[in-house]
């Protein structure tokens, strides 16, 4: 009896077919999918105090995933043992596969104002992704122009106001500060410059004169002694704090510093043993 021929050609392809999908899974190089599921069945496991609507937002939707490295993968390498020569024809090979890497699922939560990160750990390919822990992150926006005039004064009293006590200079590095819109005459504000090297007095005015346009804020901190404060002042550009940068530094009482204030840009932190102010004491 004879065959089919069509049942001649799926005897010979079926066996085919089927040793190169065994070959096509064995070559997998990326398991994203399933480390992405691992994540989603994690990040619902450890989300149940959110509304379901909020988790169907896991449950369905595609999260951004974010990479870092934690080490290489680094292969054995030969080394001479005893009288015994080292190899010197062993040329190991690097897999970039096998680095270890954080790696992070994050879906934007719509509605709540947060976002769900399941952070977990793997080779690079993603293979074997464990997780570790599930965070809810709030983004803050950053507040640019404070920062810029925070980091651009605090270097100006580290290279320049070398006169303050060790505990002010701390203070000046690691608290947040007060920031104010002043009015203060600088061309008159000091009265010795006997000391001053030659010709930096006429810079530092020619210098004021170039930011006669531009607004002045001073950056605010408290001195050691509670009347004073550590003031720097300069000039940001002619609308706001934008672009500030110093132009001298000061330590005056906090009177004489009120008289030269025309508007608080941003408030300092208040101090430990000073309730914040209700609205009837203001």
């Amino acid at each position: 009896m004879k065959l089919h021929t069509g049942l001649k050609r799926s005897a010979v392809l079926l066996p085919a077919m089927s040793a190169l999908l065994c070959l096509l899974a064995a070559c997998q190089t990326d398991y994203t999918e399933e480390a992405l599921q691992t994540a989603r069945n994690f990040a619902l496991e450890q989300t149940r105090m959110l509304p379901e609507i909020s988790r169907n937002h896991i449950r369905y939707s595609t999260p951004v995933l974010q990479i870092d490295s934690l080490f290489e993968h680094r292969s054995m390498s030969l080394t001479e043992y005893a009288h015994i020569r080292r190899n010197i024809d062993f040329n190991p090979q690097r897999h970039e596969n096998l680095d270890q890497i954080i790696s992070q699922f994050v879906w934007e939560m719509p509605k709540e104002g947060f976002s769900v990160i399941a952070i977990g750990r793997s080779c690079r390919d993603m293979s074997y992704w464990e997780p570790l822990k599930v965070i809810l992150k709030k983004v803050v926006p950053r507040r640019k122009d404070y920062e810029n005039a925070r980091t651009n004064a605090i270097h100006y009293v580290t290279n320049n106001m070398l006169y303050l006590s060790n505990l002010e200079r701390v203070r000046v590095r690691t608290s947040e500060v007060e920031i104010r819109e002043t009015s203060f005459n600088l061309e008159y504000m000091f009265d010795n410059q006997a000391d001053s090297p030659p010709g930096e007095w006429k810079k530092f005015l020619d210098n004021l004169k170039e930011q006669r346009d531009r607004r002045q804020y001073s950056v605010i901190w408290s001195a050691d002694d509670g009347k004073k404060r550590i003031v720097v002042t300069g000039f940001g550009s002619k609308e706001s704090l934008h672009g500030w940068t110093p132009s001298c530094g000061m330590v005056i009482s906090a009177d004489r510093l009120n008289e030269y204030t025309l508007e608080i840009y941003q408030e300092g932190p208040r101090e430990p043993d000073k309730p914040k102010k209700t609205e009837k004491e203001k």
